[in-house]
């Protein structure tokens, strides 16, 4: 039986759009979000604009109703309004909440044309948006009731660029599953590992040219898990520094667990992160995290605490952190990994993200009667 907030106050119905529901962070927001369907109190469809994929089977599994709509999500292609507003008058949600930059476009405007009474916006990045972008944006985040944004990084850069006044922006953190654990296999070498797109903007070429730098690289592994664009310039320049026998370029896995569960020392180098769910999935693993000191990180992982932060674009930086952590003693590894774990196991859990959440729902909705 479902709950309610009151005696008087029935669930809500709960549209929640994405642009795609197959392998990515937003789509592991989702997973984690219907992990445990009994403690939500509201009734949840979900749909992606563009493709689905592992998160739409996972999801479906579970019991939810789900719409693909297999559409170019592509912002220009102006006919997903009207494909998302003819959806929305026949399911006709009590909120609609949108995530992603192409499903917030399309979907915020549908949701107004439809007349849906509460509908919130979710930004899971730091947007690198052109002047002409963010005035669009603006004008789209107008017609919310709010902008959900993944950590007070997000919200704040936001606010700054003028997509958002203050009191518009509601920042609550992802909820993350607890990744399966396996054994470590004993080994001589020292392991790092990245999870993650192989894009420009996830920084790999800087890891890779600063592993090559180490002066005990011959003790020491590193495992790429992941694809994308830049793969081939990867490939190549592991290449052409003679790694192959160091550097694992594993390619997309739908158990990067497998490989982080092995890692001495997770490695996140990117540019910007929102978030960065892949450390925090580190972190549950028990395993010390070394990232970028960009976006939502530093508001997790508190340097030498933790964890490691270093500047994404000080190459010598990262080397010298790399060889410090290498030089420390196990026990001390171990001790700020079980910090990592411990901070994550109290903060991001799903429970708590969806009591956050439902919240936010519940006080619009008692703030409109």
């Amino acid at each position: 039986m479902l709950k309610c907030y009151s005696h008087n106050l029935k669930p809500l119905k709960i549209a929640k759009i994405t642009t795609l529901l197959d392998f990515g962070g937003q789509e592991k927001q989702f997973i984690s979000f219907t992990e445990s369907p009994k403690i939500l109190i509201n009734n949840y469809l979900f749909a992606a604009i563009g493709h689905g994929g592992n998160a739409e089977k996972e999801i479906r599994k579970r019991g939810f109703k789900i719409k693909i709509f297999n559409k170019n999500p592509a912002i220009r292609n102006l006919i997903n309004i009207w494909i998302l507003y003819k959806w929305f008058r026949k399911e006709k949600p009590d909120i609609v909440h949108t995530a992603a930059a192409e499903a917030n476009f399309h979907g915020v405007i549908a949701a107004k044309l439809a007349g849906v009474k509460k509908i919130y916006a979710e930004e899971i990045g730091i947007p690198n948006h052109s002047k002409s972008a963010k005035f669009i944006f603006k004008l789209v985040y107008k017609w919310t009731d709010g902008v959900i944004c993944v950590s007070r990084a997000v919200k704040e850069n936001l606010i700054a660029i003028g997509e958002i006044e203050e009191n518009k922006g509601i920042a609550i953190y992802n909820p993350v599953s607890i990744p399966k654990s396996y054994n470590k296999i004993p080994s001589d070498k020292f392991h790092f590992v990245y999870v993650g797109r192989l894009e420009k903007v996830k920084n790999v070429i800087l890891l890779v040219n600063a592993f090559a730098q180490l002066k005990e690289k011959d003790n020491c592994l590193l495992t790429i898990i992941g694809d994308g664009r830049e793969r081939n310039n990867i490939e190549n320049l592991i290449t052409a520094l003679s790694l192959n026998s160091l550097i694992n370029l594993v390619g997309f896995s739908d158990e990067p667990e497998k490989y982080v569960s092995q890692a001495d020392l997770f490695v996140l180098p990117s540019f910007s992160e929102g978030f960065g769910i892949a450390a925090v999935e580190a972190m549950y693993l028990g395993v010390p995290c070394l990232c970028t000191k960009i976006g939502g990180i530093p508001e997790f992982i508190i340097d030498g605490e933790n964890g490691w932060l270093f500047d994404p674009y000080n190459e010598d930086e990262l080397v010298f952190k790399m060889e410090h952590i290498f030089k420390l003693e196990k026990h001390v590894l171990n001790k700020i990994g079980q910090k990592g774990k411990e901070y994550t196991l109290n903060n991001f859990t799903i429970e708590k993200y969806i009591i956050s959440l439902e919240e936010i729902y519940k006080k619009r909705v008692k703030n409109e009667k």
